[in-house]
């Protein structure tokens, strides 16, 4: 085996053992990766054309109600991420 095969297959193993490992799942969980961003999103005013531009009639068709703080909580343990609940286990 030459040098930059020998560097590879390190590389390799390395990743490997890496993915499954514990700590390398808690240092990836407390970064802050955007997900959370949506939770201090906030209405906008409405666009405001000029008197003489002609539109359409506008109707919304979703109403978006202000419903204040989510009383579930979806961060992870660094309050960093969303976490998906855990599903619920089947009994057999």
């Amino acid at each position: 085996m030459n040098h930059m095969t020998k560097i590879g297959v390190a590389l390799v193993a390395l990743s490997v053992a890496l993915t499954g490992c514990s700590t390398t799942k808690n240092w990836l969980g407390k970064r802050n990766n955007g997900s959370l961003d949506y939770q201090q999103s906030q209405k906008i005013d409405p666009i405001k054309l000029p008197a003489n531009q002609a539109t359409a009639e506008f109707t919304p068709l979703y109403q978006t109600p202000n419903l204040g703080a989510s009383p579930i909580n979806l961060t992870n343990d660094s309050g960093k991420q969303y976490e998906l609940p855990k599903p619920p286990t089947a009994a057999h």
